[in-house]
């Protein structure tokens, strides 16, 4: 399903029913007060579908669970196609990675049916819900028969409405980054029953990210699939990786013209090569940047697995890219990791570790989508990315090579 497509089910399905379920819940709430009280967590869910960045900021989060509840089981909820960010990381055992297939909106109904019903044989008792912009996920939980139910609530806030039936309301904090905000989530199932709203606490952790290294023979296969591609390429060369395509949010995205010109330059740099990564329409991107130098540029869309693209950057000196997911996965590895923001923010969605350079032109109508607005935005022209110049993106890069 595209993203408008989500949005508008979302949004005409989406608010009825939890509006229903709302008053379903006041209703048995009045014949059986103790729905209301917390039960000691066993068998936790956290919810992450769409995002597969969020997938990796999380981790800490995770770990941070396992230390409150070390007699729990964790699982995570996630669409089909993003798992192997969650894999990825080896925070949770693959058998407790649970999934749904949002390829159309029969395949998610009734992958959403049969996942209802893993949740009670398990049965999960505790559901944190980390999404910000989905109606579906707040309505799952409440057909998840989880007793604890966790997520952000809007309180007096302009936002989504998503019902009122989580047992534990914490307030979204959009001046702190997305990873604290997890780490809110978790820490309110040890608030104080009564605190209201949650959370009333000083967060201490540091949010982290685990270091991924590939094995010689991992990254001895990517380096002979980029020689298969450019015969050229030696050990010796630098290589640059450009991730030029920002999927369902182009709003995010430099320009191709951008992209082409910085790709002119670098390729004239002596034994450096730029590698085009991406999927599905990121292929039209590359054939239009590789025009610039087609014998330096390696077009490698819709040709690596999420293992590969670790492998890759682990060989890698430096990666361009948008705010997006490969930007996460970039701070897995040691590769420089340059990252535009314009319609987001760094300070929200920043990736984690000191390899992290954001690039942000700060305008005022900057970030001007977010959990208020699901992330849609008036605007067709983003001159708060294209203000990142080429000159500025160039210097970096090669400072880092």
């Amino acid at each position: 399903m595209d993203v408008d497509h989500i949005r508008k089910i979302d949004k005409w399905l989406g608010i009825p029913m939890c509006a229903f379920f709302t008053v379903l819940y006041k209703i048995r709430t009045l014949f059986k007060p103790s729905l209301q009280k917390p039960v000691q967590p066993k068998n936790i869910l956290f919810v992450e579908l769409s995002e597969m960045g969020s997938a990796i900021l999380a981790y800490s989060v995770l770990q941070k669970t396992e230390e409150l509840f070390p007699d729990s089981n964790i699982y995570f909820l996630i669409f089909e196609e993003n798992k192997e960010s969650v894999y990825i990381t080896e925070a949770i055992p693959k058998e407790n990675v649970l999934t749904i297939d949002c390829s159309n909106f029969s395949h998610f109904v009734f992958s959403t049916l049969s996942v209802l019903k893993k949740f009670h044989k398990i049965p999960i008792d505790t559901y944190i819900d980390m999404e910000l912009f989905s109606r579906a996920t707040s309505i799952i939980s409440y057909l998840s028969g989880a007793h604890n139910r966790v997520g952000y609530y809007k309180f007096h806030m302009e936002g989504l409405y998503r019902g009122n039936f989580l047992t534990h309301r914490v307030t979204y904090n959009p001046h702190q980054h997305i990873s604290y905000n997890f780490y809110n989530l978790v820490y309110s199932l040890i608030a104080p029953f009564e605190e209201y709203p949650k959370l009333k606490k000083h967060v201490e952790d540091i949010p982290y990210v685990p270091h991924i290294k590939s094995s010689d023979v991992a990254k001895k296969n990517i380096f002979l699939k980029l020689q298969n591609e450019n015969s050229e390429l030696t050990e010796d060369s630098k290589l640059v990786i450009f991730n030029p395509n920002a999927g369902i949010l182009p709003i995010r995205a430099w320009s191709l013209e951008k992209y082409s010109e910085l790709a002119k330059r670098l390729s004239q740099l002596e034994n450096t090569f730029i590698v085009i990564m991406g999927v599905n329409e990121a292929c039209k991107d590359a054939k239009i940047i590789q025009k610039e130098a087609p014998d330096r540029i390696i077009d490698l869309t819709n040709k690596t697995t999420l293992s590969e693209i670790i492998d890759l950057f682990n060989i890698s000196d430096v990666l361009v890219t948008n705010d997006s997911g490969p930007a996460h996965f970039a701070s897995l590895t040691p590769i420089t990791n340059i990252v535009f923001f314009g319609p987001e923010t760094p300070k929200l969605y920043g990736p984690l570790g000191e390899n992290s350079h954001a690039l942000y032109a700060d305008f005022s109508c900057s970030p001007c989508v977010s959990a208020f607005n699901h992330r849609k935005t008036t605007c067709k022209d983003n001159q708060c990315v294209k203000a990142i110049a080429v000159d500025q993106v160039y210097d970096l890069v090669v400072k880092n090579l």
